[in-house]
């Protein structure tokens, strides 16, 4: 069963008790999926300018306790407040949502959620991808909910090639995922 949780009126977070990370050591690590509306637009006559960033952290249970000690540090206490801390001060490893069901592969059975629109972006890797554009917030959180919710649990039966993927920052998701989780 997967639980969604309201971060904030532009964050959804989901998790499964099945979704997880072992390092072949030890206990393995729960995760979490957070997806999060992103305005790209330059100007305000931009139309379709929301996409949706979807990016993995270590479920609530599993998280550093220096991390949650900072969060409590600036006054935040609820589960929501110190998961949407630890997402936006120590980041994620990014998924590439769009991917695990392709946009457009999934219009017929979205189109009815959301008006969108579907372009090639170059991601930073140098790769070709489509991406969904939304031309509302609100729009985009629905689609969230509604579609992208639904079919990340596929997203965990390939997890090791996902978090084997290089970082921009240097490291891979299993470095990230390692350096969020308690020690």
């Amino acid at each position: 069963m997967l639980n969604i949780t309201d971060l904030s009126e532009r964050q959804l977070y989901v998790e499964s008790d099945s979704w997880q990370c072992s390092y072949g050591y030890g206990e393995p690590v729960k995760l979490g999926l957070v997806l999060e509306a992103v305005d790209l637009a330059l100007s305000d006559v931009e139309e379709f300018s929301y996409v949706i960033d979807a990016g993995l952290i270590p479920q609530f249970d599993f998280l550093d306790e220096e991390i949650l000690e900072e969060a409590r540090l600036d006054g935040l206490e609820t589960q929501e407040e110190l998961l949407r801390y630890a997402y936006e001060c120590y980041g994620s490893v990014p998924v590439n949502i769009d991917a695990v069901q392709p946009a457009k592969a999934s219009c017929g059975l979205s189109g009815f959620v959301a008006n969108s629109s579907i372009s090639t972006v170059i991601a930073g890797t140098g790769e070709e991808m489509e991406t969904r554009h939304f031309q509302y917030l609100g729009e985009a959180m629905s689609f969230a909910r509604d579609f992208y919710v639904v079919y990340a649990p596929v997203i965990f039966g390939f997890i090791d090639v996902v978090l084997d993927h290089p970082l921009r920052v240097g490291g891979t998701g299993w470095d990230k995922i390692r350096q969020m989780a308690k020690k």
